[in-house]
């Protein structure tokens, strides 16, 4: 698949993706993360979730005409939708939640080469992703090698690496 067939078919899911679904996102969220701590879990909800919505809304506004087109390996392509869908658990609001990492999770790695997580975002332990001379460094990136992890397809490297 071209970067730009990418882009399009992004572009026209979130022209579908509603108010509606962004409250759900958030109940999912929520939900989701019930047994963090809450000084914690409150700064990471609010981050993430605007983290998601600008990149939802850069992918509404971006132009195929703006990507050098480039191809994308669909076995990595099919392999992250695989590991997003890994997300279903029965919690009210993760339909929402997956159709939105559908949109934005790929943008993120194939098409802007941005972290999952936004820089400055505080893990436990109070650690954060940074970038540095256009390169992003995550505290948690070689600690989170599971079956449910996206980290894997994100474009940071571990802090080790700094």
């Amino acid at each position: 698949m071209k970067g730009r067939e990418l882009l399009k078919k992004l572009r026209e899911d979130a022209a579908k993706f509603s108010i509606h679904d962004l409250m759900n996102v958030r109940v999912f969220l929520e939900k989701d993360m019930q047994y963090l701590p809450k000084d914690y879990k409150e700064s990471y909800l609010k981050g993430q979730i605007m983290y998601f919505i600008n990149t939802l809304n850069e992918v509404r506004k971006k132009s195929e005409d703006e990507l050098e087109d480039f191809e994308i390996d669909e076995n990595i392509l099919n392999k992250l939708y695989d590991r997003i869908n890994r997300f279903k658990c029965g919690i009210k609001g993760e339909d929402s939640f997956i159709k939105l990492s559908y949109i934005v999770v790929p943008y993120l790695i194939f098409i802007a080469k941005k972290p999952l997580h936004p820089v400055g975002i505080r893990f436990p332990g109070g650690k954060h992703i940074i970038e540095k001379n256009g390169t992003y460094y995550c505290p948690v990136k070689n600690r989170q090698e599971n079956e449910y992890s996206l980290c894997e397809f994100c474009i940071c490297k571990g802090i080790e690496e700094l």
